[in-house]
C-alpha cells in the first residue's frame, strides 16, 4: 500500500534533490526542515525584465510559515548558497500538486 508521506520523503525529499534547513521562529524551538531550494526566472516590470526569484518546495507536512527564517545546514554550490545562508519566508506557503506539497517565496535576511 502507498504511504504518501514516506514515499514522498524517500523519493523526492531525499539527499539527491532536497537540502536540510533549520527553521527559526520567534519564541519557538528551532527545527530542521527538508526543502527543495530553487531559483526561478520570472517576468517583471510588465514583461520588460526578467528577475530571479528564490523559492522552496516542501511536503505539506512541514511547518513553515510567513516570516520564518530558514538557515542552510548544507551548501548548495550550484546555486551559490553557503552553509549558514539565511532566507526569510515572504508569505505563507501555497499548496501545489494536489495539496501534497507547498511552495514559498524567499527573501534575504539582513544581519
Amino acid at each position: 500500500m502507498l504511504d504518501l508521506e514516506e514515499d514522498m520523503a524517500a523519493v523526492f525529499y531525499g539527499p539527491d534533490f532536497a537540502t536540510t534547513f533549520t527553521r527559526q521562529r520567534p519564541l519557538v524551538a528551532d527545527v530542521d526542515v527538508v526543502l527543495i531550494f530553487g531559483v526561478v526566472d520570472e517576468e517583471a516590470l510588465d514583461g520588460r525584465a526578467m528577475a530571479a526569484t528564490r523559492k522552496v518546495q516542501m511536503p505539506a507536512t512541514q511547518d513553515v510559515r510567513a516570516d520564518d527564517v530558514l538557515v542552510a545546514k548544507e551548501a548548495i554550490p550550484l546555486l551559490g548558497i553557503a552553509v549558514g545562508a539565511r532566507f526569510r519566508v515572504l508569505d505563507n506557503p501555497q499548496r501545489v500538486n494536489d495539496g501534497a506539497e507547498m511552495e514559498a517565496l524567499l527573501g534575504s535576511v539582513s544581519a
